[in-house]
């Protein structure tokens, strides 16, 4: 039997759809049938028939009489989409973008205890730039830009606990990581090698909490350029948005 609604119907349905839950996700309470239907443009009637449908499959939820909020389900979907989500897998493509842009190796960074664990690598091969894993390179959290940018938003008492274990001031850490999160990049020159430096910008996950860090290892003198720390940020960014980060700045 061949389906009798207009062409596109469905569509149009299902972007209805969208525009009554983006509503909803907005509003920090309950919201109106009327306030809904004004917000997204809807008549009040196509609005109640849609939510109700929404409700029905536990999308959305009724609040009183006449009130919506998202419900609950969503909530499940959620967590399950988020416990999908690897930085590893999501930062592959952005990381061989930011090699080939740069010319330089890039590598990825977690947190394992006290320690910056490189959990990924870029190398140049023959057929292109590939992500190598990478097992054993350790560094101590404190010691390194990749490590301090790790720890940009952990309270006070894990940083005393972790300057004290390094024998380091908690005073002078936390005044280095309040000057990296006010760059949004940090910087390492690394001792011995003359204008080698590695820039790293941090990860975010979609609590706004640092899932790893981003290092752009530069092996020369030239310096970095402008245009370089810029690739490093919106690669970061990239990853980031990946995880259900959302941008402040964009709001």
């Amino acid at each position: 039997m061949s389906d009798s609604r207009p062409d596109g119907t469905s569509i149009q349905v299902l972007g209805r759809m969208f525009s009554l839950l983006d509503t909803l996700a907005h509003g920090n309470e309950a919201m109106s049938l009327k306030s809904i239907s004004e917000q997204t443009g809807l008549h009040p009637s196509t609005a109640h028939r849609i939510l109700n449908d929404l409700a029905s499959g536990g999308l959305v939820e009724r609040s009183g009489p006449g009130a919506y909020r998202l419900g609950i389900r969503l909530l499940a979907l959620g967590n399950l989409v988020k416990a999908r989500l690897d930085v590893r897998d999501l930062a592959v493509r952005p990381m061989q973008e930011l090699h080939r842009v740069t010319g330089q190796s890039v590598s990825l960074f977690v947190r394992h205890d006290d320690e910056a664990l490189c959990v990924e690598r870029t190398v140049s091969e023959r057929s292109g730039v590939q992500v190598t894993r990478v097992m054993g390179l350790r560094l101590p959290i404190t010691g390194c830009a990749a490590g301090k940018v790790l720890l940009v938003n952990e309270s006070g008492l894990v940083l005393n606990a972790l300057s004290q274990s390094a024998n380091l001031r908690t005073e002078n850490l936390q005044a280095e990581l309040s000057q990296i999160r006010q760059a949004g990049m940090a910087v390492d020159v690394e001792p011995g090698e003359p204008g080698s430096q590695t820039v790293v910008a941090p990860i975010h996950d979609d609590l706004g909490g640092v899932a790893a860090s981003l290092a752009l290892n530069i092996g020369h003198s030239r310096g970095l350029p402008a245009e370089w720390q810029e690739a490093l940020k919106g690669c970061a960014q990239r990853i980031s948005l990946a995880l259900g980060w959302q941008d402040p700045s964009a709001a």
